[in-house]
């Protein structure tokens, strides 16, 4: 699907890519609301883990204005929280990184980790979070809960910034 942009200098627009933004200005410079989504396929990992990881990265200073976790196709077990760090870690490492999403936030309707073996679950945070540079995105294991089965996690951010999400 072809990501549709809405400007002051053309209106509504389309361009490649995915995802809805409103932007100020001329397209080119990208200053406004941006909704970025993708859908994140869970490895198999232990509790404490990280567990998968978003192909693109949010631009630096901008703010994350709202999150969403919604298990698109439910997996055997896992709690899932949402974190952002300066840096990109790997699959199976441990947790690192700010939390955005989780139960110890207790920001987020309903206020839980995510659970991959519910189909259609969804969790929304609506605590702004400032990306300063930690613009790297993954999703981690909590306490005490193993991932398996292959869930798949629909993760949705709408941010405030200047720029599209950049690929890792």
């Amino acid at each position: 699907m072809p990501k549709v942009v809405y400007s002051d200098s053309k209106g509504l627009v389309q361009e490649t890519g995915s995802g809805f933004s409103f932007v100020t200005g001329t397209v080119a410079d990208k200053v406004g609301l941006h909704l970025y989504q993708e859908e994140v396929e869970l490895s198999t990992v232990v509790a404490d883990k990280i567990a998968g990881l978003l192909s693109k990265k949010l631009p630096a200073n901008s703010i994350i204005l709202q999150t969403s976790l919604t298990t698109s196709s439910a997996g055997a077990s896992g709690l899932i929280e949402l974190r952002y760090h300066t840096s990109l870690p790997s699959i199976n490492a441990g947790i690192s990184g700010t939390l955005i999403m989780g139960t110890e936030t207790n920001q987020c309707v309903p206020d839980a980790d995510l659970d991959v073996s519910v189909d259609g679950q969804t969790i929304v945070c609506l605590t702004p979070r400032d990306v300063t540079n930690k613009q790297f995105l993954f999703l981690t294991s909590n306490v005490g809960a193993n991932v398996a089965g292959s869930p798949k996690v629909l993760v949705s951010i709408l941010y405030a910034g200047k720029g599209e999400p950049e690929v890792i």
